[in-house]
């Protein structure tokens, strides 16, 4: 095998299919890249076996092959050509040679081989009946959402962000017991019957940074797995989380009895200054909500106390409620409206938090800390 490419292209490829190799053995074909030349495309592949990235970039094939080779050393090798376009890869024997194309420097990596017959099969975009969504959308959802799911292993069936189909378009979900995090997306297009699936955290972490540099996205969802196809033909997939997802509409209230309309920018900076002199394991700040103004403090420590007062649109009864600030801060943070609601029965009771938009379809659900 023997090849030129442009060395950014190369590397963009290279770095995201790192994200997609097996992280837990260092002995393992899946901690290598699989390389394959066909004619004037190189295809770039990468497995931990949960997950799957396939990708191409176009090349100058001097010769056609295939090899896999460390994935992690090779995007370690590519970050080391500074100032260098243009790059020839060439296999020899048990090693990829790595040297630079048309420039003054001149030096050549070498880099151990692994037969790619020994990599695994993997999923294929083939005869999968993908429906299209907008890449920035889904991005939207997973902004709103990743934050509320489950870091507990041990309720495996929290850690991800739950998917599913409602009419006009798809919802996304996450849940980590004391918050919830709940969007929902119009879609364009007819959007076929999919089953709801929970898809794991490390998959979605993954898929937000590939998805800031495309534009139309491809989705199809099985019990068990999810494929994505993006605009550059890029396929990616990911196993999924089997246990089912908690009915989370029981934990909506729909109906409260009292509304207080905050400004979102005048807000976050207050939490921020307050949350200084948090000392308590559980982050607690304390919401004084009255007429027309809001009042947050912190508990009162050796080192002193924090207030901030600021105004607000509410006309009910005095009302104190104790919440972990990053549980309040969180869903505000990747908003971007000017007024915001937090909407309430009483003082232990659940939060739903709000958008004053009608443009915006989401919501946030913060359970306050119950006094000791």
């Amino acid at each position: 095998m023997k090849f030129m490419c442009d060395k950014e292209s190369f590397a963009k490829k290279v770095f995201n299919a790192n994200d997609f190799k097996n992280t837990k053995s260092s002995i393992s074909i899946t901690t290598n890249v699989f390389l394959k030349t066909t004619q004037d495309l190189l295809i770039i592949k990468a497995t931990d076996n949960n997950m799957g990235y396939i990708s191409s970039i176009p090349v100058i094939t001097i010769e056609e092959g295939e090899t896999t080779v460390s994935c992690t050393k090779l995007g370690d090798i590519l970050k080391a050509f500074t100032g260098i376009n243009n790059i020839i890869l060439e296999t020899n024997s048990d090693n990829l040679n790595i040297y630079p194309k048309g420039s003054e420097k001149h030096f050549n990596f070498e880099l151990k081989t692994i037969d790619s017959k020994e990599f695994p099969t993997m999923e294929s975009a083939d005869k999968k009946e993908f429906f299209k969504i907008n890449s920035l959308d889904f991005l939207d959802m997973i902004k709103h959402t990743q934050f509320a799911a489950s870091k507990d292993e041990s309720r495996h069936y929290l850690c991800g962000q739950f998917l599913q189909k409602i009419e006009g378009g798809i919802a996304m979900v996450a849940t980590d017991g004391k918050r919830l995090s709940f969007i929902k997306k119009r879609c364009d297009e007819l959007v076929p019957n999919f089953p709801s699936v929970t898809i794991p955290t490390k998959f979605i972490i993954i898929l937000s940074k590939i998805l800031e540099d495309t534009g139309e996205m491809e989705l199809y969802l099985e019990k068990n797995l999810i494929s994505i196809r993006l605009a550059d033909e890029t396929f990616l997939y990911s196993s999924l989380i089997e246990v089912g997802f908690p009915v989370y509409n029981r934990i909506i209230p729909q109906d409260t009895k009292f509304k207080c309309i905050l400004n979102l920018r005048d807000t976050i900076d207050a939490i921020n200054r307050v949350k200084l002199f948090v000392l308590d394991k559980s982050n607690r700040i304390f919401l004084n909500i009255l007429p027309n103004k809001l009042i947050l403090t912190s508990d009162i420590t050796e080192q002193g106390q924090a207030l901030e007062e600021i105004d607000c649109e509410y006309n009910g009864e005095e009302i104190n409620i104790a919440v972990n600030y990053n549980f309040f801060l969180d869903p505000l943070k990747p908003m971007d409206i000017e007024y915001f609601s937090i909407n309430f029965d009483g003082p232990n009771k659940t939060l739903k938090l709000l958008p004053e938009s009608h443009e915006k379809s989401y919501l946030h659900i913060v359970m306050p800390i119950q006094p000791k």
